[in-house]
């Protein structure tokens, strides 16, 4: 991080170039004028349109009603993945059409898009499939980035920050028009094509309006009531649906289509460079070198003197004994989400160190760097280690497998960051490689099935003092099909008729609000085999 964000050659992110037939800047002459820039952003070019852009446009509003009919905020099941498939396939044929080609790294951001897309359908994790579901959009975009050609690198770096300000705000709403300017083609060859369009768009923007007028009359008047209910008697009862998902896909259509289209033609894709972004960064390295140094080493210091003092009570976590006078839970737990939280605050320290200390002495800053990783470091192993022997004596639990994932990335982070202090190599894709590995362990990972497993098998061996299901009554359905398990190989009936009522009590809806899959659009594998799970029972129960 000395210098500048990437040791890498510098180059024009951005640079327009005006077709064979195409003036400059509007000019008929020969003459090079510098483009018109606002706020680092090209004035806006006039639009043209090719047959595939036209289509596109028409394409986009069907995928902007699907993004609201396919997914399903509250379970996020298969239709994330149709929508996924569709968006990308419609995004490749698009840049296929227009010449542009899959790179290698194209190749692999699909993957990892794709990779994601592919959970949905298998897991049913809430927590995970809502942080996957903000991970998968972002990856999208990031494989906009990278098919397009408009990264400042092509290598990845921090100069990506960058990159996807502007492929996720500035280009995609600054070509917001496009979608409707494309559909415009087609119906501004006649007078009446215009009117259509013009009506069509009309009803479709006051539709609301007309809606919430409508409930308010039918609350007012009974007879009003009466022939809006025979209206909606008579007319499919999933229309007034639809046409509430078309009017929210408007948006959604208009910003992926500016996003594609401005791409292709780089239109509005501002004019910034690795010197511009330098130069801004230079603006934030306002502290003194002196200020950083000694405010880092001051925090040093207290950890120096905080592992001294406690040094016999924290590793003792290392030996597996406990402290005189302390449970296991009460040592595990004492200060333990404290030294995470410092952990995460030392990663923010070094950030903004970085990101501020003018660079009047490196080195200085790089030795306090290198002590701050030291320590953070061994916060985190210690912190590891207690949770480990938390682990062993009472178990697994969300969050206990969470805060050690969290944990293993952090200490991910401060080892990158360690070793970039003595090595020069590009510390952010390793950053990145490693959190797309941890995080497809994590969603891959079955992490609630492996929670029921792991204490299930635990009791059952006998180092587990009993199962606490109303703990697993919090975990999704990826546990029934181990509860199953243990409801199979039990004796004791009064714990069997337990197990029963806990699987058919349909455990993740009952607590965690989630519904049960009403349409295609929920399905997901585990799912459909606890279902399976609890017909069985059902079934068996009836006998």
């Amino acid at each position: 991080m000395n210098g500048e964000l990437s040791g890498g050659t510098n180059g024009v992110m951005n640079e327009t170039k005006p077709g064979p037939e195409e003036p400059i800047n509007g000019e008929k002459t020969g003459e090079m004028k510098e483009p018109h820039t606002y706020y680092g952003i090209r004035k806006p070019e006039p639009m043209h349109f090719e047959t595939a852009d036209i289509v596109l446009a028409f394409g986009m509003l069907i995928i902007g009603f699907l993004y609201w009919n396919l997914i399903r905020i509250d379970s996020l099941g298969l239709g994330v993945t149709l929508f996924a498939a569709v968006l990308w396939g419609a995004a490749s044929v698009y840049f296929r059409i227009s010449g542009i080609k899959q790179t290698r790294a194209g190749l692999l951001a699909s993957g990892v898009f794709l990779l994601s897309a592919v959970n949905f359908v298998l897991f049913d994790i809430t927590l995970i499939k809502g942080l996957n579901f903000i991970f998968i959009s972002l990856a999208f975009v990031f494989w906009v980035l990278v098919t397009a050609g408009k990264r400042l690198e092509e290598k990845i770096s921090l100069y990506a920050i960058s990159d996807m300000f502007y492929q996720l705000l500035v280009i995609p709403f600054t070509n917001f028009s496009g979608c409707f300017s494309g559909i415009r083609q087609v119906f501004a060859k006649s007078k009446r094509g215009k009117g259509v369009l013009s009506g069509i768009l009309g009803i479709l923007i006051f539709l609301p309006v007309l809606v919430m007028v409508i409930t308010l009359l039918s609350s007012a008047d009974a007879a009003f009531e009466g022939i809006i209910d025979h209206i909606r008697f008579s007319v499919s009862e999933n229309l007034f649906e639809y046409l509430f998902q078309i009017i929210l896909g408007l948006p959604v259509a208009c910003y992926l289509y500016g996003m594609l289209y401005g791409n292709r033609y780089q239109r509005n894709t501002g004019n910034v460079t690795l010197e511009s972004v330098n130069k801004n960064l230079d603006f934030f390295r306002f502290a003194p070198g002196v200020t950083v140094y000694s405010a880092m080493t001051a925090l040093n210091l207290i950890y120096l003197v905080f592992f001294l003092a406690q040094a016999s009570y924290l590793f003792s976590a290392f030996e597996g004994s406990l402290p005189q006078t302390m449970t296991y839970a009460e040592y595990a737990r004492r200060g333990f989400f404290e030294l995470c939280a410092v952990s995460a605050i030392n990663l923010a320290v070094i950030a903004g160190a970085h990101l501020i200390a003018k660079r009047d002495r490196v080195k200085v800053l790089r030795g306090e760097t290198i002590a701050l990783c030291i320590f953070t470091i061994a916060l985190l192993a210690t912190a590891m280690s207690k949770m480990g022997m938390y682990i062993s004596y009472y178990g697994l639990t969300q969050l206990r497998v969470y805060t050690s994932w969290f944990m293993v990335l952090l200490l991910a982070f401060f080892i990158i960051i360690l070793l970039r202090q003595f090595k020069s190599f590009q510390g952010t894709q390793a950053a990145l490689v490693s959190f797309l590995i941890l995080f497809m362990v994590l969603c891959y990972g079955n992490i609630d099935g492996l929670i029921a497993k792991y204490n299930i098998e635990r009791y059952q061996a006998g180092t587990l003092e009993s199962v606490d299901l109303e703990s697993m009554s919090y975990l999704s359905d990826a546990a029934v099909p181990e509860l199953y398990r243990l409801y199979q190989e039990t004796e004791d009936e009064g714990f069997k008729k337990d197990i029963k009522a806990a699987i058919l009590g349909n455990l993740y809806e009952e607590h965690s609000g989630s519904v049960a899959a009403v349409s295609f659009r929920d399905f997901n594998l585990q799912s459909y085999q606890a279902d399976a799970i609890r017909n069985t029972l059902t079934e068996a129960g009836a006998n």
